[in-house]
């Protein structure tokens, strides 16, 4: 097999954890989260809702967040 299609094999998950990592790096300094799109308590914690659902939905998660919070600062 060709070595360029390993390296791509290889690089392919990695690029998704790199970016759950930056958004989750992002998330946790962020002191001004808003609602989560689900929440465990009822509104009044975002960030532990933000937390679970990067745990659970993970690379979704970021992504959502992305879409959502980080790109409209």
């Amino acid at each position: 097999m060709n070595p360029l299609i390993h390296l791509i094999i290889v690089l392919l998950p990695i690029v998704p954890l790199l970016f759950w990592l930056w958004m989750f790096w992002d998330m946790t300094n962020n002191d001004t989260l808003p609602q989560c799109f689900f929440t465990f308590t009822r509104g009044s914690n975002s960030t532990f809702d933000w937390w679970v659902a990067f745990i659970f939905l993970n690379v979704f998660a970021a992504i959502f967040y992305y879409v959502n919070v980080y790109r409209n600062r």
